[in-house]
């Protein structure tokens, strides 16, 4: 899993905001759960990428899926591991609490992007030349904080942080992902882009595999959620960041004072709360920044959430013949702020 900042056992996390029986489940080893992919809601998820496999010719390529950690594929293992929280409506609150859920159309990008991963490994494609002079050496380190160029040409674009730059092999998932997304139109929309090569690579490797079993089977799994002994409070002080400090030390007031108006002092009677504008376009904000920026999506709701904390507290609204112009602003202000944290690890330069 991705390192992230160590957070305290007292550092609150915003549970209270969940409803009462996800609650109760905060004391619980999540191997005593129960939880399975059967009856689930995640059945259908696989069934639908059983769908576009099949559809793309696929006959052999059906990799097993499992419930862990975080979305993933052990290195060498054709098989795709789910995160658990989505196998239960009351989980499904808890993660939404502190990261936002998946949405379907996200949850089927993921589940393509690892397919890509467990294709790689079923064929062994990323042991021949062609592959690796293609996307780059496999064995390459890995590195969770990459350089990437935006907007490159030479990567097709698919999940949030511009991924296919971080590592060939995730290069290879994510024009795998491309290429088997239902009416992607991968041939037009990447017209002369570098990328095409790469699909075209795909596309032609789909047709030749089609008909032929992987060489690898079966995979071994590597952390599965009966072998999860942590609760699930645990787990998510283990895995949720802690960047209220960095957030702390934002100078937010004088920075929210030239996007808002003070109530106090303003003539105008045509005025809206900024922070019911804020929690209106919360998602969304989050969304782009985090889409576009590549930063990690708990970070970008926790700083959008210490903005909403103090415009409420200093009760800062907008004209309402300006609503759209103060949230692009605002989306502006946290990119920024974002890619402050990208390139120094921190939100300001100090």
């Amino acid at each position: 899993m991705t390192p992230v900042p160590e957070r305290s056992s007292t550092t609150p996390l915003p549970f209270e905001r969940t409803p009462p029986d996800a609650r109760e489940l905060l004391p619980i080893r999540i191997r005593e759960l129960g939880l399975k992919i059967e009856g689930s809601q995640v059945e259908k998820f696989v069934q639908q990428l059983h769908r576009e496999l099949e559809s793309k010719g696929l006959q052999h390529f059906r990799p097993a899926c499992y419930l862990t950690d975080q979305w993933g594929c052990p290195s060498g293992e054709p098989v795709i591991g789910i995160p658990f929280y989505l196998a239960d409506r009351r989980l499904l609150a808890l993660e939404d609490s502190l990261n936002d859920i998946e949405d379907d159309r996200e949850i089927m990008m993921y589940m393509r992007h690892e397919a890509g991963h467990a294709f790689n490994y079923a064929y062994e494609l990323y042991k021949t030349p062609e592959w690796r002079k293609m996307f780059g050496p496999f064995r390459r380190a890995y590195r969770e904080n990459y350089r990437f160029v935006p907007f490159s040409r030479q990567y097709v674009r698919h999940i949030a942080g511009w991924y296919a730059q971080k590592h060939p092999d995730e290069d290879f998932a994510e024009t795998f992902a491309v290429w088997l997304t239902p009416r992607s139109n991968w041939r037009e929309k990447y017209k002369g882009w570098g990328a095409t090569k790469k699909l075209r690579y795909v596309d032609r490797v789909g047709h030749e595999l089609a008909d032929r079993p992987p060489v690898r089977l079966v995979g071994q799994t590597d952390f599965t959620v009966e072998e999860m002994e942590e609760t699930i409070e645990e787990f998510y002080r283990q895995n949720f960041p802690d960047d209220t400090q960095e957030i702390g030390d934002l100078a937010l007031d004088i920075d929210l004072d030239d996007i808002f108006l003070r109530r106090e002092g303003t003539s105008s009677e045509q005025l809206r709360a900024a922070a019911e504008l804020i929690v209106e376009h919360r998602r969304s904000i989050v969304d782009k920044v985090t889409y576009w920026t590549g930063v990690r999506r708990s970070t970008v709701k926790t700083l959008l959430e210490a903005i909403l904390k103090r415009v409420t507290e200093l009760d800062l609204v907008v004209e309402t013949e300006r609503q759209s112009f103060s949230v692009v602003e605002l989306t502006v202000y946290v990119t920024t702020l974002a890619m402050n944290y990208l390139t120094r690890r921190r939100f300001k330069q100090r």
